[in-house]
């Protein structure tokens, strides 16, 4: 499953002209850009997805305040410069244009 999930990114990755993706697994929401060596997926593990720039947050702790400036989920989300996300935790994404 592992690799045909990663030629089902890179396909939409191809076509919608962006990296950005949201991942969520049971417990956490994961933000970033998938990471392909030479822009290909020959490359890729088969067991992970490479993320630059993520950002992870634990959903059981996500705010749901609507004011503009909220800040309050600063404190249970977690900067990354590069994460490794194991496939069979993968419950949904989306990629962000």
């Amino acid at each position: 499953m592992g690799k045909n999930l990663m030629k089902s990114i890179s396909k939409i990755i191809e076509e919608s002209g962006t990296s950005k993706i949201t991942i969520f697994t049971s417990h956490l929401k994961i933000d970033g850009n998938v990471y392909e060596p030479d822009g290909r997926c020959e490359e890729c593990h088969d067991s992970f997805i490479t993320l630059e720039n993520a950002l992870i947050c634990r959903l059981d702790d996500y705010c749901a305040c609507d004011e503009e400036s909220c800040e309050c989920d600063d404190y249970i989300c977690f900067r990354y410069d590069w994460l490794n996300v194991n496939i069979c935790d993968i419950v949904a994404f989306s990629i962000i244009k």
